[in-house]
């Protein structure tokens, strides 16, 4: 039985950074931008901290939690937090996916999102905006329709899907290292 997205999860919008107003005597906060969304995405391992940008507040934000399922609006993709993104502040550009436990496994979710032709279908009807700059609006997002298999073969499915971009992701570092270490011995060799 296919179901929406809304009846399995609830959707959380990130904050308007524009909108958020400072305070000197505020918690400090750094912001879940493009860096860590990619490095939660096994796209990236390298995150350059001098370029954060720090903000100070006491006004209630969106904050993340290792082990968030987090949406970019632009990139189209879902990613659970890792602990080292965890506590920061999620932009408008996101949006943070609560689902029922109950109901949905969480990387099973990640699964049907990013790779099922289900959600690549749906994914791409739900794309708006110029060819530019293309987001993914919130209500179509909740409106995606999935189709539930038994909660095990959720979490199996989930796991395999997890450890394969985890290895793919490994495989493509230690290629580029070992990239490295070749081109360093032959430039050692003139």
């Amino acid at each position: 039985m296919a179901r929406s997205y809304k009846d399995i999860a609830q959707f959380t919008a990130g904050s308007h950074i524009s909108r958020i107003q400072q305070s000197a005597d505020g918690p400090a906060f750094r912001f879940y931008a493009t860096e860590q969304f990619l490095v939660d995405d096994w796209q990236s391992a390298i995150v350059s901290a001098e370029k954060e940008q720090w903000v100070k507040t006491h006004q209630e934000v969106v904050i993340t939690q290792k082990g968030d399922v987090v949406i970019s609006l632009i990139h189209g993709k879902a990613v659970r937090v890792s602990d080292e993104n965890a506590g920061r502040i999620l932009g408008n550009n996101y949006v943070k996916v609560d689902v029922d436990d109950s109901q949905v496994n969480t990387t099973w979710f990640l699964w049907h999102f990013n790779e099922s032709p289900e959600g690549r279908r749906q994914r791409i009807q739900g794309t708006q905006g110029s060819t530019v700059v293309q987001r993914i609006a919130v209500n179509e997002l909740k409106n995606f329709t999935v189709s539930l298999p038994p909660l095990a073969q959720q979490k199996a499915m989930g796991g395999l899907y997890l450890a394969a971009r985890e290895k793919r992701f490994y495989q493509q570092r230690i290629a580029a290292l070992s990239e490295q270490q070749i081109l360093s011995l032959l430039s050692g060799m003139i």
